[in-house]
């Protein structure tokens, strides 16, 4: 029998949650922000985007200007998390393993580097330019900023990188090779770089107005609200939680992940593999609901009413939470989970906001509050590249 995977920690920091209590309240409330920017498109066009309130404390300071944006959110995450699950940081020895994904990576600092080389600038670029860049400085400085000398990965898979990273993760556990794993997340990317690729392909709606993206299962929207973030898990086998007193906030039953097989640029918009991934997960079991990624983007949103047709007959409810957060990338798999994770604790499932659910009337959408028990959720997830990931979430 395989070890049960436990979390037993969770830290997030996405717009509409800059820690996991403010992160509950929002999705409770429903109150969400989103600021309007004009400078990253290409005519001006205004569009509306997520981003983090504030500093970053101490690692806005000189010492860490070596790092990208993307790792202090996680540090920023990763402390949380390992606060939440009371774990000493003096426990986590060569036997934890740190597992982040990220879509992007150091992306915004790839565009700030190439704007000096674009001038010749040698002088002026930093030594530690590539370290700015490296899509493995991301799980690389969580190990450095906590002292951890064990297996240290960064998983870039598209907008399921996070996800896939607690996979990989979860096979450690599991096999025995490591008894605690940090699984996070972290990308950062409004800037001109991703504003212009993702707009070519009509992902964010340049000619529409701000406010006609980011509605999740509406056919009045016309692409996603373009976010920044970071999450994270503490994941132990169960009997390594329990033999610490660990308190135990859900477990990670099941992870199932594939490719659609037809374009780098494209989906397989018959949501078969999707459905695949999904049906790999449930096992046959039938969820209390299913926690999307629909975002307002029509094809992700297209695929989860199929899943939710074929797979359930559309009895079973479903919600998305990018209404709040927006899309922040590789982050989003994670933060439904400490979405649903939070909704275990309170007894309630996180609502969907602001849409008007036009051309998806038929879907069990949860647009209310909805306080409610409940123990068993399935995730799911879209990312670019064709990669699909599903996880089933239980309470106990």
């Amino acid at each position: 029998m395989k070890k049960r995977v436990a979390v037993t920690g969770f830290g997030i920091k996405v717009p509409g949650g800059e820690n996991n209590t403010d992160f509950q309240h929002h999705l409770i409330s429903g109150d969400y922000h989103f600021v309007t920017r004009s400078e990253l498109s290409p005519y001006g066009e205004p569009l509306l985007f997520g981003e983090i309130n504030g500093g970053l404390g101490e690692l806005d300071g000189r010492e860490y200007r070596v790092l990208p944006r993307i790792a202090k959110l996680a540090i920023l995450t990763v402390s949380e998390a390992i606060e939440h699950a009371k774990l000493p940081v003096t426990d986590l020895a060569d036997r934890t393993g740190v597992f982040f994904g990220t879509t992007m990576g150091g992306i915004t600092s790839l565009e700030d580097i190439l704007g000096i080389i674009g001038k010749d600038d040698f002088r002026r670029l930093p030594v530690y330019c590539c370290g700015l860049v490296h899509n493995h400085t991301l799980a690389s400085a969580v190990s450095s900023h906590f002292g951890l000398t064990g297996r240290t990965k960064t998983v870039t898979t598209g907008c399921t990188a996070g996800i896939e990273a607690m996979e990989d993760a979860i096979m450690y556990l599991q096999n025995g090779v490591i008894d605690t794993a940090i699984v996070g997340a972290s990308d950062s990317s409004n800037n001109k770089a991703t504003v212009f690729g993702f707009g070519k392909i009509k992902g964010l709606p340049f000619d529409q107005g701000p406010e006609a993206a980011g509605a999740p299962f509406s056919k009045h929207s016309k692409g996603f609200i373009l976010s920044e973030g970071a999450a994270t898990l503490i994941l132990e086998t169960e009997e390594h939680a329990l033999a610490r007193h660990a308190e135990i906030y859900g477990y990670i039953d099941k992870v199932a992940s594939n490719n659609d097989g037809v374009s780098v640029n494209g989906q397989d918009l018959s949501g078969q593999r999707m459905k695949q991934a999904a049906s790999a997960v449930l096992d046959g079991r039938i969820p209390d609901y299913y926690n999307s990624q629909a975002l307002g983007y029509e094809a992700n949103d297209r695929i989860e009413d199929i899943v939710s047709r074929d797979l359930f007959g559309h009895g079973v409810p479903l919600t998305s939470i990018k209404g709040l957060i927006g899309h922040p990338f590789s982050v989003s798999g994670l933060a439904q989970i400490i979405a649903s994770m939070l909704g275990f604790r309170a007894s309630f499932i996180p609502r969907t906001i602001r849409t008007d659910q036009y051309g998806y009337e038929h879907l069990p959408l949860i647009t209310g509050p909805v306080p409610l028990k409940n123990k068993e959720v399935l995730i799911t997830s879209h990312g670019y590249g064709g990669n699909n990931a599903c996880v089933y979430l239980m309470k106990e």
